[in-house]
C-alpha cells in the first residue's frame, strides 16, 4: 500500500512536470509514455525538490528525449532500465545525457533527423509544441494551434502542404508523407485547401494574412520550391527551418524561469 502511495504521488508529479514546465498536456505528445516512469522516478529520488540548474537540464533531456525517441527504438525496457539506473546511483540527469548521446551520438536536432519520418515520430509531435509555442495559427480562422479545439470544423489536424493527390503517381507514399510535408491547421480548412497545389493556394493566403503564418510553421513561400519537380527541394528547404526551430525551442524551454 505504501509502495503504490509513492508511485501514485510520483506520476502526479510526472504528469503536472509535463505539463506546467514543458507544455506537453497530451499523452499524444509523448512519443513513448516511459518518460511518465522516469520523470516520476526523477521526482521522488530527489523528494519532489529541484535546484534551478537540475530543473533546466531536465527539461532539455526530456525535450530531445522525447524528440529523439528515446524509448520508441530498440528495446524500451532497456533504455528505461538505463536511465532509471543512472537516477538511482546518483548520475541523474548527467547519466541519462551520456545515455543518449550513446544512442543518438548527440544532443541537437540535424535535419538529416527528419528526413523520412512521419507523424508518429516523437520529431513531429516536438514540432507542434515548438510551433504553438511560436505563436503557430490556423491558416484562415487565425485560431492559434490546440489539441483542445471543440467542432469539425477547427478540430487540429495535420495538413499536407503538397496535398496527397497532387504529388501521387510522381512521388513515394514515404515522401508524400514525410514530416516536413505536414504543418498544422483546422479541419475546416484543410478541407478548403483539399487538393489544390501550393502554388494555387499559397499566393490567396499571403495576400489576405502575409506569410507570418507560414513562417510560424517553417513553410518556405518562395515560388521556386513549391512546383510538383521542386518538392523535394522544398522538404531539404523546410528540415533545415524545422530543426533550426526546435533547437530554438529547446533552448528557450530550458532558459524559461
Amino acid at each position: 500500500r505504501q509502495g503504490w502511495k509513492e508511485a501514485v504521488a510520483g506520476v502526479e508529479y510526472a504528469i503536472n512536470y509535463l505539463r506546467s514546465n514543458l507544455g506537453i498536456d497530451s499523452i499524444a505528445l509523448l512519443s513513448s509514455p516511459y518518460f511518465l516512469i522516469t520523470l516520476a522516478v526523477y521526482g521522488y529520488k530527489h523528494g519532489y525538490s529541484l535546484s534551478p540548474a537540475e530543473d533546466a537540464r531536465l527539461r532539455r533531456w526530456t525535450l530531445v528525449a522525447n524528440a529523439k525517441g528515446r524509448y520508441s527504438r530498440g528495446s524500451s525496457e532497456t533504455m528505461l532500465d538505463q536511465d532509471l539506473n543512472a537516477i538511482n546511483k546518483g548520475n541523474d540527469v548527467g547519466g541519462m545525457e551520456d545515455n543518449l548521446k550513446q544512442q543518438f551520438g548527440r544532443l541537437t536536432i540535424e535535419p538529416d533527423d527528419l528526413a523520412g519520418r512521419n507523424q508518429r515520430s516523437g520529431l513531429f509531435k516536438t514540432m507542434f509544441l515548438a510551433f504553438r509555442d511560436d505563436g503557430a495559427k490556423d491558416w484562415h480562422t487565425r485560431l492559434a494551434i490546440s489539441l483542445a479545439h471543440s467542432g469539425s470544423q477547427h478540430k487540429l489536424q495535420f495538413h499536407h502542404i503538397f496535398p496527397k493527390a497532387y504529388l501521387s503517381g510522381k512521388y513515394e507514399n514515404k515522401q508524400i508523407n514525410d514530416i516536413a510535408n505536414l504543418s498544422f491547421i483546422g479541419g475546416g480548412t484543410n478541407r478548403k485547401i483539399s487538393a489544390a497545389a501550393p502554388s494555387e493556394y499559397f499566393p490567396k493566403i499571403v495576400k489576405e494574412h502575409g506569410t507570418e503564418l507560414f513562417d510560424k510553421q517553417c513553410v518556405p513561400t518562395n515560388d521556386s520550391v513549391l512546383s510538383l519537380d521542386a518538392y523535394p527541394e522544398f522538404l531539404k528547404l523546410r528540415r533545415q527551418m524545422i530543426s533550426e526551430k526546435l533547437n530554438q525551442f529547446v533552448e528557450s524551454v530550458v532558459k524559461e524561469v
